[in-house]
């Protein structure tokens, strides 16, 4: 008996049970325990055997394998063999299959401590069968790696298990052992599906079948994968559930594909139904096929489909069109191949008809040709453009009618087309319609070529409408205005593929709007004038209202009266005066400077004598406001009327006194810059707002220095514009709010030997307070010192009142809420807002709503006193006041004291 070499390697007939791969084998196989007794074997042993699949358990191997051999020598090699536990490979042996038929083998024995495993292998069929294994694990693997899934198995009882390659690769890990616990590759599996998983496959342990499930499973990097899981639970030796053997099987690109393609076919489903297409099939087999855009299209959502193609034609396509139709459809059928469009008129079930267009595609296949197709509902598509062309006809006999001229021309407007209506606006007798350049240009008014020229050059570069008025002149030497218009027309794709445009006759329509423009500037003016006449108004009355009220006062003085009183109120009277005379001087100045009345001598002019003369004037003002003057010296000369230019240094000085802080600084720089000079007065006082500078040199708006108590008529630095200008410079001004201001002078530069006059500045007194007596409680909102004086004196004499004031309406409304007065005196010009806005404030709380309100300014005009009224106020008194009615009204509204008899 000839040995083959003993190379195969160790396995234990324990692991080879469990495993189970020797069911797979197609050759006989069989497992023994330490007894020689059989615990394991395959369909082919016990088909080799004749064996029941019921009767092996407890048989031995030696007397069921010798039974078999043909050679007595040989039974006896192996029984001995068997008996003393020696191992062999592939041992020659001639035995007989269940029939009886002799079988040459091999036999080979791998020995244990728990048993043997004992293989049966035809000679003839060895070699067939390594090639059938490797082929089957080539396919195997290839198998796997298509289908990415992986074989594993794990014991029922003690949870062990075994992965191959493929298992580690879904897990995301490398391969560590035969497989890792249970419990460790559960942890993959995220909630809920872990707990779901768990309990699943612990119950499937307990009886023997098929069992499958999905669940997530997360990498270790983090990525997520979907897997399905499928295995059987076998039954050991004992017919108990042993062992579970399955596959799992990585579905994430499948999942994903289909995830994909669902979406895509959602997607496809909206945008057809959102733009009305419709699809539609019919198969080799004549049938109709209509997705539901389709039976709305047709008006048949809730009846049947027509039973053919003939049926169709019939019964859903306008008479007028089936015969193109058919011939369309039997052209594509015959050519099996193409496309076919087509413009139908589908006739619905009520009557009505919608247009379509079609698009059809025929597909060869098995069974023949399918035809697919898609429509399109463009019955709003058409009557749309019914509708445009009738518009386009009525605008062509609306231009026509109207004179409008139209034209087109290539993307660069140089070649181009004119209608009828282009040469008539022109002068001309219509010709064949063709324009050039130099014919366009022909009739261009010679100074509004070049113009005219660069704008459509410009339009056309930038590829952008253009919009443009010229003047034309006819051959006869008229001249006419005409408004131009034109467009780029673009194609589907964007490009501009020419441009069009039209002219209109605009002579009389310009003529019109100039004519308009000139009255609105003369409404305008006179608009000015009259804010002008009232805000002049407003600030005579003012200083009157000092003058004729104290006057008042004296005249109505008893016997012994306090000369040192009656002397304060004559100072009041003269300062009054005084400012009322600076104001009139002032506002002629102005006038006559802003009409050209005014005659100025323009002369060099030496700046250091100016500022010699102009420094003294302000000096007391300076003194007195703790501020300091400085002038650089310089020997410049500038041309310039010398008084004017003393008095707008005036005005500049003595502001930047007054607006400066205590121990301030003022200073007078000079620059040359080419023929120019530049005078710069410069302050370190409390400086402007950006809202203050839009209205410096407005006249009378003292930008709220009315509030701080600073002498001044608001109209000096208008003055001073205005000045500057008639002697050919200007003014501008810098200034940062709490740092200072700084005002600068340009005039022409000239020689330094001009003579300077000296004009003196006038002077004004403030009135002190008179304190008030207490009775009858009177709030007075003036933001004018001399005014509140006068009311309080007033008041005072009265002995039955008690006044108290507030200089603006903010201040004024919080008072009311405070004292409650029973009177309130309302001047209608405050700093913050106006009189009409502290009447909607009072009546709008309920506490001071019932409160009497006299509306008391020196704005005298008519709609001014209507306007007041109608508001609400009780009466309106305008400054100067009258004494009498002032006290007649007091004693109407709180009683006759005698006091003012």
């Amino acid at each position: 008996m000839s040995r083959a070499p003993t190379d195969t390697p160790a396995v234990t007939p324990l692991a080879v049970l469990e495993m189970g791969a020797y069911e797979l084998l197609d050759v006989p196989v069989a497992v023994t325990d330490a007894h020689g007794e059989l615990s394991g074997v395959n369909a082919a042993f016990l088909s080799f055997t004749g064996l029941a699949p019921h009767a092996w358990p407890g048989r031995r191997f030696e007397e069921l394998i010798c039974g078999h051999a043909t050679d007595p020598a040989q039974r006896l090699w192996i029984a001995k063999r068997l008996r003393d536990g020696e191992a062999f490979a592939a041992v020659a042996f001639t035995g007989q299959d269940a029939s009886g038929r002799p079988l040459p083998m091999r036999l080979s024995m791998r020995m244990g401590p728990d048993g043997a495993v004992l293989l049966l292998q035809p000679t003839a069929a060895e070699q067939r069968l390594r090639d059938d294994l490797a082929r089957t694990s080539e396919l195997l693997a290839m198998a796997q790696d298509f289908g990415r899934f992986g074989v594993w198995e794990r014991d029922a009882t003690t949870m062990a298990g075994r992965w191959d390659p493929h298992v580690w690769a879904i897990w995301g890990v490398p391969a560590d052992g035969e497989a890792p616990p249970f419990e460790q590759a559960m942890l993959s599996i995220p909630q809920p599906d872990r707990d779901h998983s768990i309990g699943y496959f612990q119950r499937s342990l307990a009886k023997c079948g098929s069992y499958s499930v999905r669940y997530r499973l997360v990498r270790p990097d983090g990525e997520l994968r979907h897997v399905y899981s499928h295995w059987e639970v076998r039954p050991g030796p004992d017919g108990l559930p042993q062992r579970a053997l399955g596959i799992v099987q990585d579905e994430s690109e499948v999942l994903r594909q289909s995830q994909r393609e669902a979406e895509l076919a959602h997607r496809l489903e909206m945008a057809t139904s959102a733009a009305g297409v419709a699809v539609w099939s019919l198969d080799p087999a004549g049938s109709l096929h209509w997705d539901l855009q389709m039976r709305r299209l047709h008006g048949r959502e809730n009846s049947d489909l027509p039973d053919d193609l003939g049926d169709y034609f019939e019964h859903c396509i306008h008479a007028d069109d089936r015969v193109a139709a058919r011939e369309a459809l039997r052209t594509l059928l015959a050519r099996r191949s193409g496309l076919v469009e087509m413009d139908l008129r589908i006739l619905r079930p009520d009557g009505t008809l919608r247009r379509a267009a079609t698009r059809t595609s025929a597909q060869v296949g098995p069974q023949g040709v399918t035809l697919y197709g898609v429509m399109l509902d463009v019955t709003e598509r058409h009557a749309a453009e019914a509708r445009l062309r009738e518009a386009s006809e009525h605008v062509a006999l609306v231009t026509r009618a109207v004179g409008i001229g139209t034209w087109r021309a290539d993307p660069t407007a140089e070649v181009g087309w004119w209608d009828e209506q282009m040469y008539r606006l022109r002068g001309l007798e219509p010709q064949d319609g063709s324009s050039t350049p130099e014919q366009r240009a022909a009739c261009v008014y010679p100074p509004d070529l070049a113009a005219n020229h660069d704008d459509m050059r410009r339009a056309v570069s930038e590829d952008r409408p253009s919009n443009s008025t010229f003047r034309v002149i006819w051959p006869d030497g008229t001249v006419r205005w005409l408004a131009s218009r034109s467009t780029p027309v673009r194609d589907e794709t964007g490009r501009t593929v020419q441009r069009i445009g039209i002219n209109w006759d605009v002579t009389e329509s310009r003529a019109a709007a100039e004519a308009e423009h000139q009255r609105q500037l003369a409404q305008r003016e006179s608009q000015a004038k009259s804010q002008f006449l009232a805000r002049m108004s407003h600030e005579l009355r003012t200083p009157l209202n000092a003058v004729l009220g104290f006057a008042q006062l004296l005249l109505t003085e008893r016997e012994h009266a306090d000369v040192t009183l009656q002397r304060r109120r004559i100072e009041h009277i003269h300062a009054a005066g005084e400012h009322l005379l600076s104001l009139i001087n002032d506002v002629l100045d102005l006038s006559a400077l802003e009409s050209g009345e005014l005659r100025l001598q323009l002369v060099p002019v030496s700046l250091q004598a100016m500022y010699g003369e102009a420094l003294p004037l302000i000096e007391n003002l300076a003194r007195a406001s703790r501020v300091s003057v400085q002038a650089a010296p310089t020997d410049l000369a500038v041309l310039a009327d010398p008084v004017r230019l003393r008095q707008v240094l005036i005005n500049l000085l003595s502001n930047a006194v007054k607006y400066n802080r205590p121990a301030g600084q003022v200073s007078i720089e000079t620059v040359v810059e080419g023929d120019q000079v530049l005078v710069r007065v410069t302050d370190t006082g409390q400086g402007m707002s950006d809202e203050q500078l839009r209205h410096v040199f407005e006249p009378f708006n003292r930008l709220g220095a009315e509030r701080a108590g600073i002498e001044g008529t608001g109209i000096g630095l208008a003055i001073v514009k205005a000045s500057m200008q008639r002697m050919g410079g200007e003014v501008t001004v810098r200034s940062r709010l709490g740092e200072g201001s700084c005002f600068e002078l340009t005039l022409p530069r000239a020689s330094s030997d001009a003579p300077v006059l000296a004009v003196a500045a006038p002077a004004a007194s403030r009135a002190p307070a008179v304190p008030p007596a207490v009775l009858h409680r009177v709030l007075y909102i003036e933001d004018n010192t001399v005014n509140q004086l006068i009311v309080d004196e007033l008041l005072r004499r009265r002995g039955d009142m008690h006044c108290v004031t507030a200089t603006d309406g903010a201040e004024g409304v919080a008072r009311a809420l405070a004292d409650m007065p029973e009177l309130i005196l309302v001047d209608m010009q405050l700093p913050d807002f106006d009189g009409h806005e502290v009447l909607r404030r009072l009546r709008a709380d309920a506490r001071t709503a019932h409160i009497r309100c006299v509306a008391l300014s020196a704005n005298a005009m008519p709609e001014d006193i209507e306007r007041a009224l109608q508001a609400g106020f009780e009466a309106y008194w305008t400054k100067p006041l009258d004494l009498r009615r002032f006290n007649a009204a007091l004693d109407d509204w709180f009683g006759h004291t005698g006091a003012t008899d």
